[in-house]
């Protein structure tokens, strides 16, 4: 394993790390395998790791690995975690409670008009 390039970031609380991978006559590192490397080189708990991307040149025996090494665990959520999941669900709830409402008052209608009949 080579360090290509290791950048700090001291006001978001982690470094980023672009290793270079040795696998000659193995396949592709997975994920996990990356971790474990970025793990053992950086010293840190594979929490606080996030493997960003992992490439290589076609018939090459070197991979490229970019990642994420956090400082702690609640750094690594805020910037890590999809947001967007978050909203959408959001926005799926209010619709959902919206129809509810609708279907409910329409409901209420249908008897007070069958009375006045």
């Amino acid at each position: 394993m080579k360090i290509i390039s290791e950048s700090a970031h001291p006001l978001i609380k982690r470094k980023e790390l672009l290793l270079e991978i040795s696998h000659s006559k193995k396949p592709t590192p997975r994920n996990s395998e990356a971790l474990k490397l970025v793990a053992d080189h950086s010293k840190k708990d594979e929490k606080l790791i996030t493997i960003k991307k992992i490439t290589e040149s076609f018939g090459s025996d070197k991979a490229i690995v970019k990642a994420y090494v956090y400082e702690d665990e609640k750094t690594k959520s805020n910037f890590e975690e999809v947001k967007k999941k978050k909203i959408m669900a959001d926005k799926i709830k209010a619709q959902h409670e919206a129809k509810k409402k609708s279907a409910e008052a329409s409901k209420a209608e249908l008897p007070a008009q069958d009375k006045k009949e």
